[in-house]
């Protein structure tokens, strides 16, 4: 797709949006992977502490966030893109433009929650009693 033009240069813009939202979506499951997993030490570790069940909906919050990820939907727009920078399907504007203010949505939703649940995490880290934990 790197050295194809799109016929007009909306689809070509929803392309360049659409790939670094793949990035992102990418960066944002392995940092939430590696959230969860100092969670879940810190959890095993201060069972019955006061901040436990702070821990544990920190925990459930990631879980909710990878479950609002939508690759699936981003996915089948980029590959809309390539066919139609290929002539291989007809641009239509009105369907591509709806699926890009939908991801629009989902990703500023799932940024702005993501950074919430982030620092709720850190907050959570920082102050829970000095264990030795070892990442």
């Amino acid at each position: 797709m790197d050295t194809m033009l799109l016929n007009s240069s909306r689809p070509l813009q929803y392309y360049v949006i659409a790939r670094r939202w793949s990035s992102d979506l990418e960066f944002f499951r392995l940092e939430s992977g590696f959230l969860q997993r100092l969670l879940d030490r810190y959890m095993s570790r201060l069972q019955g502490h006061s901040q436990f069940g702070k821990l544990v909906k920190a925990g459930e919050d990631l879980q909710e966030l990878e479950r609002m990820v939508d690759g699936d939907l981003l996915d089948r727009q980029l590959t809309q893109l390539e066919l139609m920078a290929e002539d291989v399907i007809p641009e239509d504007a009105d369907a591509l433009t709806e699926v890009q203010v939908k991801l629009e949505r989902l990703m500023s939703k799932l940024t702005q929650r993501f950074r919430e649940v982030k620092q709720e995490v850190y907050a959570l880290v920082l102050e829970a009693p000095d264990i030795d934990i070892l990442l």
